[in-house]
């Protein structure tokens, strides 16, 4: 289970990583470039409206400075009636700018929604890694360890021979018998690990002074054997915030998987199985580019739509979405940064125990894939950067 639940480690080494960093960096861009070049697009219609609403203040202006000077009632009452229909050439101006970044923010939902489609792909691949993972294990097995497969062997013969007699050594033969192959991972923890040094204290015990080589031998691997079952109960701490850390990534998956279904779907029509072909798996960046826009098109189109088909009160499931997206962006990050932290706890474990006398050696090889690992994270994902890319995802005038 704790194999299946283990996130985040290193996938074959470097290669595959530079894959997925590739992915997301590329992904990342075409996000940007389609952005930005809906942004400039935004911005020369901004730049013609603020000329407009010079000139229609303008107007505004004059004909406020008229009034002044008219004595005439007739002449008072056209100014004004043209001062009001100035008035709401202005609004109507105004509202077009309002649909206008309305058009961008959502096209920006849209757009880092589907990168999101794409950024959670090699997230979950890390899930998948194990090269991190079966070291760790290897550490945690005195079974690996060399001459602890022979000595225990001896230990097991201790066992069967006297357990007729001592209730804790057939307790104990019980217990092995029911974990099978201790070479196989079965973790020196909890209840086990007590029943086990119980049993090779006893062991010890028993050894007179013409087994003073065994005795020597056994006092080593009791040590090792106490070493490494601290090591794994320090170890099922850490992995117990894996299980909460795969538990908040698949809900992630599923609320981002309901938000494409609302928003690529419902709202503007596209088969999902034609948007994950032209975007989510597709590998050409300048066909994943076009399509995109495309869909940013179909995304301003919708908007443009829904002002026209309910005047009054088109924003509220539009910002609704936006809204929904941007907490999810957030969330993603968090994430990441969770998987940061998490990582971190490896290097406190990694620390305490890199000088000793039994693990060094192995705690020192699983530094380097820790480091491996992380670095190769980090490149890849960038949480802080990502959550103020988040914030910072939509126009606000």
């Amino acid at each position: 289970m704790r194999k299946q639940i283990f996130l985040i480690l290193l996938i074959a080494f470097i290669l595959p990583f530079q894959g997925i960093s590739q992915i997301t960096d590329e992904n990342r861009s075409v996000t940007d470039l389609v952005l930005t070049e809906l942004n400039r697009e935004r911005l020369v219609q901004r730049e013609n409206l603020d000329l407009r609403i010079k000139q229609i203040d303008s107007k505004i202006s004059s004909l406020d400075e008229s009034l002044k000077n008219t004595s005439s009632a007739t002449e008072k009452v056209e100014k004004l009636v043209e001062r009001v229909q100035i008035l709401e050439e202005k609004q109507s101006e105004l509202d077009k700018n309002v649909v206008s970044v309305y058009k961008y923010n959502y096209s920006s939902a849209v757009l880092n929604l589907a990168s999101m489609e794409r950024e959670i792909k090699p997230l979950n691949l890390f899930n998948s890694s194990r090269d991190f993972y079966t070291t760790l294990d290897r550490v945690s097995n005195p079974m690996t360890y060399d001459g602890y497969t022979a000595w225990f062997k001896e230990f097991e013969k201790y066992i069967e021979a006297n357990k007729k007699d001592e209730a804790k050594l057939a307790a104990l033969s019980h217990i092995l018998n029911v974990t099978g192959n201790l070479a196989e991972g079965t973790p020196f923890t909890g209840m086990f690990a007590g029943s086990l040094f119980d049993g090779i204290g006893s062991f010890i015990n028993s050894l007179g002074k013409r087994d003073r080589d065994l005795r020597d031998k056994s006092m080593q691997m009791f040590k090792l054997t106490t070493t490494v079952s601290q090591f794994t109960h320090d170890k099922d701490l850490i992995e117990t915030e894996w299980k909460v850390i795969t538990k908040s990534l698949d809900e992630l998956k599923e609320l981002q998987e309901k938000a494409m279904e609302d928003n690529i779907v419902k709202i503007l029509g596209i088969n999902r199985n034609e948007f994950k072909k032209n975007f989510t798996d597709e590998t050409d960046a300048k066909k994943r580019t076009q399509y995109i826009i495309n869909v940013s098109k179909i995304a301003e189109n919708k908007i443009a739509e829904e002002k026209n088909r309910n005047p009054e009160n088109w924003k509220q499931d539009y910002y609704n979405q936006m809204v929904n997206v941007q907490n999810l962006k957030i969330r993603f990050g968090t994430l990441t940064f969770r998987i940061l932290e998490n990582l971190d706890k490896y290097q406190s474990l990694i620390n305490k125990y890199k000088d000793d006398e039994f693990l060094k050696t192995r705690v020192a090889e699983l530094s380097l894939k820790l480091n491996m690992v992380r670095n190769s994270f980090e490149s890849t994902f960038n949480p802080q950067e990502y959550i103020r890319a988040s914030n910072e995802m939509y126009i606000v005038e």
